[in-house]
């Protein structure tokens, strides 16, 4: 009895040592970003979101202070404090760029250590540039003369919102439409591509290229890319709609059915 005692108490501490170590790969594998505490302590957590507060151009380097209730537990028992990270060649901006890391600007960061692998500015204290400004009025104003079907004046808005900001995704995308719309099959795919080049998760740009490649004939082509903006957003009703319709062309009617159904239920918006 002692025997089988003995054992059934060492089974849980196996247990348990395995379980530790198989965490204990995951940590040191998953990229982290390192916050120091006011105690001194050191921890990872996965993102660390704050407010810029010093930066230094030369060194590279930016300070972002933390105050309020956080998204990690040990945000909860330490209510204020700064780190200072370092950004390199490979650093990725979304929302803006490295003239935009300054003084006031809120920020969320991944990365490895003290290494910032992404910075990506929130919508609170962030005041682009004035030309990301002007090129977000235009674009705005294009959406409006679509609307009222001044297709060339749309267009000259977008033209002039790439032109302020070249990184402008949504105006590609907005201009591929109108390209789209005017026949223009060979620009409307070089206005998708770009931005998918500039923003691999535009669910919309891949919806839209997916409707280049219908017209165009290639079916597979179209179905590659309506999968792949249903992956990235998995309740966007037009992406379901227009797969139904290449898989009808294919022949494929059950999924056809299957896809228009998913779209009745979702409900499907325009771009």
């Amino acid at each position: 009895m002692r025997a089988g005692k003995l054992i059934g108490s060492v089974v849980p501490v196996i247990r348990v040592v395995a379980i530790a170590t198989i965490l204990a790969r995951f940590i040191t594998t998953t990229p982290a970003i390192m916050v120091r505490l006011p105690s001194g302590a050191a921890v990872e957590v996965r993102y660390f979101l704050g407010t810029v507060t010093h930066v230094d151009q030369n060194r590279r380097t930016f300070a972002v202070s933390w105050q309020g209730k956080g998204p990690t537990k040990m945000e909860y028992y330490h209510p204020k404090f700064e780190e200072t990270y370092r950004v390199t060649d490979a650093t990725v901006y979304k929302g803006g760029s490295w003239a935009n890391v300054t003084k006031g600007v809120m920020v969320r960061v991944t990365g490895h250590s003290d290494v910032a692998d992404t910075v990506e500015f929130t919508n609170a204290g962030f005041n682009p540039e004035p030309n990301v400004q002007n090129a977000r009025t235009y674009r705005d104003r294009g959406l409006a003369k679509q609307k009222k079907g001044d297709l060339d004046g749309a267009m000259a808005d977008y033209n002039q919102a790439i032109k302020l900001d070249p990184k402008f995704t949504g105006a590609y995308n907005n201009r591929g439409n109108i390209k789209l719309k005017k026949g223009d099959l060979k620009g409307a795919m070089a206005d998708y591509n770009q931005a998918i080049q500039l923003d691999s998760k535009y669910y919309r740009a891949y919806n839209n290229r997916g409707l280049v490649r219908f017209r165009e004939g290639d079916l597979n082509g179209a179905l590659a890319d309506y999968n792949q903006a249903i992956a990235l957003n998995p309740k966007y009703g037009l992406a379901y709609r227009n797969r139904g319709n290449a898989k009808q062309k294919k022949g494929d009617l059950n999924g056809a059915i299957a896809d228009f159904d998913r779209a009745i239920k979702l409900g499907v918006t325009t771009d």
